[in-house]
Order: structure tokens, then C-alpha cells, then sequence
């Protein structure tokens, strides 16, 4: 039998299907995998339809299994935008804090996320070098993002100590745990039942903010990172007049217009 490394999510969704065979009394091997075995196996599953979608793309992607054919799923959906009430109360949760590291460090986040489109990895890199003076664009992953009022007043302010110092919580010791950020977010001090800090409901803002104002979706793929428009198809149904299916994406990306 060829022998080959399987990386960390192909071999999650091998042993997967492992388990599915030798539940059912099958010999599982991963060099000569039955596709109508794991068409059975992804349709009768318990897992969710947007986990489904993704082991059906790292089947085929992994070992050249087209699986396209009768078996769709629908992704999972973007997370509502905060609400102009919203985003205010967490600013003032921002400013409320009583240390003035956390205070800078909750601005930063925030204002880097809503205004600035900021993924997880992305808020945790970002650092005062990539910020122009007026806080009106920032460099983020290589690209340059527009901010708009007012979270460019809130950026312009922060004033890092140096071009290299970190725009979020610059003097933590380990940058990389998984929960870096979620941690600090909800370890906020604010009163019981206030606004709490997603960073995906952020960054559904400033890509729900910015397809609104009528922005191409080719800028608008520039300026949030996502490299496959149908990507945007999470964030559909939160835009007025916005394609509904994927091949309406792709043609208003071909087309160029907003």
C-alpha cells in the first residue's frame, strides 16, 4: 500500500470516515476510497451542513474525489452587524476600562475590526508602521484598507510608542495562544448584559458597511482579503439588492460594477 503524510483537517476527516466504514462492518482504505460510500456517509451524517460542505471540498481536494454532483451544501451564515447602538455602547465599554493599556489595546480592537475589517490573525499583526497618521487607511496582510469616520479618529489617537510596536495589546508576552483575543475581549470590565465584542460580527460590520455603499466587489474582495467572491455568499442576505446565489456573485465580480 502507498504510503503518504496526511496534514492535520485530511486526516481528521480519514479518521472520519474510518469510523463510518467500521461502523458498518466495511474495511476502510484511505489509497482507494469508495465515492458512493462517502456520498452515504456525508448525507446521513449528524454534522452540520457548512462542516459537510468543507469535508466533501477536503475529500475531493485531498484525494480526487468529485463529489460535486447531487451533493450540495449550504454554508454556514455570517453573524448579524452590530448595530450603530451597538457599536457606540462598545466603544464605551472601550473607554471605561481602568487601565490605560486596556483601554488602548479595546480601542485598537474594536476599531480595527469595525473599521477596518481585521481577521483574528490580523488584529494580533498589525502594527503602528501600517497606520498613516490621519488614521485614514491602513496596511493590513499587505493590503490597504480605507477607514472611515469614526473609526479613523479612534485609530489616529492610539499614537503607538513606536512604527513597530503592536496596535493590539502591544505588550503581551505570547501573541499566538488560540484564544489571544477572545480572552482579553471578554475579560473586559463592562456591566452584566452589555454589549460583547465578536470579533466575527465585527468584521460582518465592515463588510456589510462597505457593500452597502455600492463599493465594486472586486474592491471589495481587495480590501477585506477574501479571495473567492463566492466567499460572500455568507453575507448575502445582510445587503440590500446583493446577488443571492454564487454564480450572481461571480457575475457581478466579471462585470465589475457595484
Amino acid at each position: 500500500m502507498e504510503s503518504k503524510r496526511l496534514d492535520q483537517r485530511p486526516a481528521s476527516v480519514a479518521r472520519a470516515l474510518a469510523g463510518f466504514h467500521e461502523s458498518n462492518g466495511l474495511a476502510f482504505d484511505w489509497t482507494n476510497i469508495d465515492s458512493d460510500l462517502v456520498r452515504t456517509y456525508l448525507k446521513s451524517s449528524t454534522l452540520a451542513p457548512s462542516t459537510k460542505g468543507t469535508y466533501r471540498w477536503v475529500i475531493s481536494a485531498t484525494f480526487g474525489i468529485d463529489l460535486k454532483e447531487g451533493l450540495s451544501f449550504p454554508g454556514s451564515l455570517a453573524l448579524k452587524p452590530y448595530s450603530r447602538d451597538e457599536r457606540a455602547e462598545l466603544v464605551s465599554i472601550a473607554n471605561s476600562q481602568n487601565k490605560a493599556w486596556r483601554r488602548y489595546s479595546a480601542l485598537s480592537m474594536i476599531a480595527l475590526s469595525i473599521g477596518a475589517g481585521a481577521r483574528v490573525s490580523e488584529l494580533r499583526s498589525v502594527r503602528g508602521k501600517g497606520l498613516s497618521k490621519d488614521g485614514s487607511h491602513i496596511t493590513i496582510a499587505n493590503r490597504v484598507v480605507p477607514i472611515k469616520s469614526p473609526w479613523d479618529r479612534i485609530l489616529s489617537s492610539l499614537e503607538p510608542v513606536d512604527d513597530e510596536a503592536f496596535l493590539f495589546h502591544p505588550n503581551a508576552r505570547n501573541r499566538n495562544t488560540k484564544n489571544f483575543i477572545n480572552d482579553f475581549a471578554d475579560n473586559l470590565v463592562r456591566d452584566p448584559g452589555s454589549q460583547r465584542f465578536k470579533v466575527a460580527m465585527a468584521r460582518a460590520s465592515f463588510i456589510c458597511d462597505r457593500w452597502n455603499e455600492d463599493i465594486s466587489l472586486r474592491d471589495l474582495l481587495y480590501i477585506t482579503g477574501i479571495t473567492e467572491v463566492e466567499s460572500l455568499i455568507r453575507y448575502v442576505g445582510l445587503v440590500d439588492g446583493a446577488p443571492k446565489t454564487k454564480a450572481g456573485l461571480r457575475h457581478l465580480a466579471a462585470d465589475g460594477t457595484p
